[in-house]
Parts: structure tokens; sequence; C-alpha cells
């Protein structure tokens, strides 16, 4: 009896730190945790990420995953390009801040939650996330319109003519377009940063009078925090 009583407290003694530790979320609020990580992200003077995006088409299909990797220098200076070495101005940062201005509901996730590492869940508002793509979607539209070809000729006629009936079929299905986003955000609790970001977003809207769903992933890595160590 007294060996068990012995193990048993060893056992329970053994187990307080991971008690503790699904616990000590709740010293902070979970939107308070995300603002924080956000504030640790933008006060790093520099940092890397990487990662990928998949998006499945109305008809159910996934495209390959399109890679992409970039740097912050100075808090703000971006440098980012995708798998074929084409600049890209998407920021990390720039994401986070809109999810912080956004009316969203944050949550634990406890299961993925550990001693060293807080995991969140983030579910935008549907207004909100209509607006953060609607004007995400123009911007990427505005930025491809900016490297149309300078030589007058058949070909920028040519080019013109292709972008000018992309931007009216995303004009159309604008008008009608219910986007659902949710994120999930895993900080490191020492340094109050975040090291992994996952956007999870489905959009909804009529084209040529049919109803089309399509699904975007984006999974997004963060290392290197002002030039030392990489985080896995």
């Amino acid at each position: 009896m007294k060996t068990f009583k012995h193990t048993l407290i060893t056992v329970l003694i053994a187990a307080l730190p991971l008690t503790l530790a699904a616990c000590s979320n709740a010293s902070r609020p979970p939107e308070e945790w995300l603002n924080l990580s956000i504030a640790g992200l933008a006060g790093t003077d520099q940092y890397a990420f990487s990662g990928q995006t998949t998006i499945y088409t109305a008809e159910g299909f996934a495209n390959a995953p399109r890679t992409f990797q970039g740097h912050i220098e100075e808090h703000t200076k971006l440098h980012a390009q995708n798998e074929d070495g084409e600049e890209l101005s998407w920021s990390p940062i720039e994401l986070l801040e809109k999810l912080k201005k956004a009316d969203k509901k944050v949550s634990f996730n406890e299961a993925a939650s550990t001693a060293d590492l807080v995991a969140l869940h983030v579910e935008l508002n549907d207004k909100d996330a209509n607006k953060l793509w609607k004007d995400q979607l123009q911007e990427e539209m505005n930025a491809l319109e900016s490297k149309a070809p300078l030589q007058e000729g058949a070909y920028k006629d040519a080019w013109m003519k292709e972008f000018n009936q992309s931007r009216k079929q995303m004009d159309n299905m604008l008008k009608s377009l219910q986007v659902k986003s949710q994120y999930d955000v895993l900080i490191d609790r020492g340094s109050l940063v975040p090291l992994k970001l996952a956007e999870h977003t489905i959009f909804h809207y009529s084209l040529s009078g049919k109803d089309k769903q399509e699904k975007r992933d984006t999974n997004v890595s963060f290392n290197s925090f002002d030039g030392t160590g990489t985080v896995q």
C-alpha cells in the first residue's frame, strides 16, 4: 500500500506541470494573446516566412500548391516572391493587422496548445471577411494590371483584352461574393510571436447564373527572428 501511494504521488507530481500548462491559457483571454503576438511580430526588426497556398476550384479539383517565401527588414520592408521568382506584395503582418481590426471570435485550441505554445482559432465575422477578401482581390487585380506590357503592339493589345475580360468577370463575381474565413495561429509563449499561421477560406458566388464554391488554404511558417535561429 505504501509503495502504491508513493507511486500515485509520483504520477500526480509528474502530471502537474502538464495540467498547469493546459490551464495557463486562462491567464490571458485569447484575443489578448492574438494582439500580443501581432505586436510582437510588428516589433521584430527582421524575420523570414515561407508557405504555400492551395486553391480548390468550383469543380472540386485541387490545384497544385503554390509556394512562396520572403522576409521583412526594418519591421516593414517586404521582400517576397513566389516559386516562379515573381515579386509578391502580400505581407503576413499586414494580414494579421487586418485580423486584429476585424470583428471576430477568438478561442483557444486547447488540443494544440502546449507548455511552450498557445494555439488560437480565429473566425471572422462574415461582413468583415467579405470586405477583407473583396479588398484583397481588387489589390491583386491592380497589381496584375501594373505588370502590363509597356511596348505598344499586338502583344499588349491581346494582354489588355484578356486582362479586361478577367477584371469584368471578377467584378461580376464580387457582386454576389460571400466569404467565410477562419485562421489558426500558433504562438510562442516566451517570445510572444506567431510561429505558424493557417488560413481556411470558402468563397460562394454566382457566375453566369450558376452558384459556385471555391476554397483556399494557406499555411505560413515564421522563422529567423531578428536574424538569429530558425523556428521549425
